[in-house]
């Protein structure tokens, strides 16, 4: 559940921001957002995700585990949430950029500009649904990330999920255990591979996987 949650966070925020950083390149909410997307590429996750419950422990009086009120209370599921996201945010605002401006750059879009088009309609009708093709690819390995990446959240911040329990085996030396998750995740990581390939097939109709190779 808390991954389904950052996942939606991470497309919320870093698809809106991602946009917001190629339509004003090399300009001050560019820069803004690589601050932001290198912070958390060179800072280890565990690093950032104490910084951050300390934060929301300190300014906004959250609970620092999962297990102070439980999973009925709406603040005990913040500060995972968000400490899962971060990441993916960072990932999507970095990746949505970078196809953005690639397409940008593209011939169509000086041709498009030729035909008398405004920057709106060029932006939506052909630079972001081109941009969109690969971002869909990684959907699924988005739910994955999230769901493998939690295994430092939730020791982190006591959630009795999958990620505390393959630690507690490790510490306690359960072989069975830790054979089970690691099978569990690998096999979610091949489907997450999968899965995408087919939602790009849906998203982009010039890929098929019925047609044969000439």
């Amino acid at each position: 559940i808390m991954g389904l949650f950052a996942m939606a966070v991470a497309y919320v925020l870093g698809l809106p921001f991602g946009v917001l950083m190629a339509r004003n390149k090399d300009k001050f909410a560019d820069k803004l957002g690589m601050v932001y997307i290198i912070f958390i590429i060179a800072v280890p996750s565990l690093a950032y995700i104490y910084l951050f419950r300390y934060l929301g422990t300190t300014l906004f009086n959250l609970p620092s585990v999962f297990t102070t009120y439980g999973p009925g209370d709406v603040r005990s599921w913040i500060l995972p949430i968000i400490s899962l996201a971060l990441p993916s945010i960072a990932s999507l605002m970095l990746w949505t950029r970078r196809y953005v401006v690639d397409q940008m750059n593209s011939d169509y879009v000086k041709f498009a500009k030729a035909k008398g088009l405004n920057q709106r309609e060029i932006f939506s009708g052909h630079i972001f649904k081109n941009a969109v093709i690969p971002i869909a690819q990684g959907i699924p390995a988005s739910l994955a990330a999230c769901i493998t990446g939690a295994i430092i959240t939730e020791r982190v911040y006591v959630v009795p999920g999958a990620g505390n329990l393959l630690t507690k085996a490790i510490n306690n030396y359960d072989n069975g255990v830790i054979v089970g998750m690691t099978l569990f995740y690998a096999t979610l990581s091949v489907i997450s591979i999968i899965l995408g390939d087919v939602v790009m097939s849906l998203v982009d109709p010039r890929i098929s996987f019925s047609s044969k190779a000439r």
